[in-house]
Formats: structure tokens, sequence, C-alpha cells
């Protein structure tokens, strides 16, 4: 496990994760993780991160406004994202050690965590993937 220790949050995460602004809507945060496959979104404004919208926060919001008329649906789906996100999330540095990352995940049960450098803003998000393909890769290379 000695070699797993020294591996960096920057080794494992994704790099210029797609993100949303305050303004973009719901059904396009809904849209844009569907076609993409992903479970969470930072949102920025002018590279700062402002906060995170994630699957679990649309399904929540929609479900209480589930029992509306479709034209009401399509009015909670024009909701900015800036009302359901979650402001000031946690964040990761990229040279924080991928255990902290890891521990972050399982304690608050979250699937990504936003990585800010601090001259530069956002610069990835690490998810519980990027650490199931880390480790997977590492079986595989011991295996080899």
């Amino acid at each position: 496990m000695a070699r797993y220790n020294r591996i960096k949050v920057v080794d494992v995460m994704t790099k210029n994760p797609l993100v949303m602004t305050p303004a973009e809507t719901i059904g396009q945060a809904d849209e844009l993780m569907t076609e993409n496959r992903i479970r969470q979104l930072p949102v920025v404004d002018e590279g700062a991160l402002l906060g995170i919208i994630t699957d679990r926060d649309i399904r929540s919001f929609l479900t209480q406004s589930a029992l509306v008329e479709p034209e009401e649906r399509a009015k909670v789906l024009r909701t900015n994202v800036r009302e359901i996100m979650t402001a000031e999330p946690l964040t990761l540095a990229p040279d924080d050690d991928l255990r902290e990352a890891l521990e972050l995940l399982i304690e608050e049960k979250i699937g990504g965590i936003p990585v800010v450098d601090q001259a530069e803003g956002l610069v990835g998000i690490v998810t519980y993937v990027d650490v199931l393909r880390c480790f997977l890769n590492r079986l595989e290379e011991e295996q080899a």
C-alpha cells in the first residue's frame, strides 16, 4: 500500500472538466450530464468555482415539482443552476494526496470533488470513477 501514498489528486483527476455557469438552466445541466454520462458539474464564473450541481440535486428538485402540469414542468427545467447548486463545495488542491480525496468521497458520501489551484482556479474534478480507474490500472500493472 505504501506505493499508493505517493499518488496525488492531479495524477487521477479529470482535467478541464465540463462546467456550467450559474445562469444556465437545470434542463441544460441535466442534458449535459446525460449526454456525457457524468453525475456532477462544477459551476463557475470566469474560472472561479462558485458551486457544484449533481444529478442528485436535479432529481430531488424535479421530484418536488413532479406533480405540476407539463407547461409548469418546462418552467421548472428553466430554473437557473444557481438556485439548486451546492455553493462553496468541498475542494481539493492538485497536490493533495489521493488518500485525502478518498476519505472525503467516503465520509461525505459524494461522487466528485472539484480540484482548485489557487492561481488558476478550477483545474479538474476527482470522482469515484477516476479513483476506481486508477486502482484498476495499478492492478493490471501488477498482473503484467
